[in-house]
């Protein structure tokens, strides 16, 4: 049995005080991430834990040594605690990934999509199967940065990793 604690709560008004936040903890350190809409009813929430995604992306056979793989890791991050980045990738999500690792926004979309290709060019077929279903996998090739993103997210939400 382990023990669970909480270190803080809080509420953030800005979201990059949150982030900072989350970039002070350590990896195995688990944050919950709500919303909460004008009747303070709570919308979603979201368990962020960077080891979970890394473990998944492994899986799925992206090499970690990739710099894809952080920039996908990161991106993961953002869309989880703001899930609208899945509708303003190009200018919102690379932007904000290229500031948090110091890059910038072609870089990160184009070693996203590289990491990608590698790893469903020698990735688990299993796994890569499992996550993406015929509505955003073929044969033919990498699913576009986006729809790997949606898909990995919420696959993520959807059996709570």
């Amino acid at each position: 049995m382990s023990d669970i604690s909480i270190t803080y709560a809080g509420i953030f008004h800005v979201k990059d005080d949150l982030w900072r936040f989350i970039n002070t903890m350590e990896d195995h350190q688990k944050v919950l991430v709500f919303t909460i809409n004008g009747e303070n009813n709570i919308k979603s929430i979201f368990r962020i834990e960077t080891s979970g995604i890394q473990k998944l992306l492994m899986q799925i056979g992206i090499p970690a040594n990739l710099l894809g793989f952080s920039y996908i890791v990161t991106a993961l991050e953002l869309i989880a605690l703001n899930p609208e980045y899945l509708n303003n990738i190009t200018k919102g999500l690379y932007a904000d990934v290229s500031e948090k690792c110091s890059s910038t926004p072609v870089r990160v979309e184009r070693n996203i999509r590289h990491a990608i290709e590698i790893g469903f060019l020698k990735g688990n077929l299993e796994m890569i199967k499992k996550i993406f279903t015929s509505s955003n996998y073929s044969d033919k090739g990498a699913p576009t940065n986006s729809n790997f993103l949606a898909a990995i997210y919420y696959y993520m939400v959807n059996n709570e990793l």
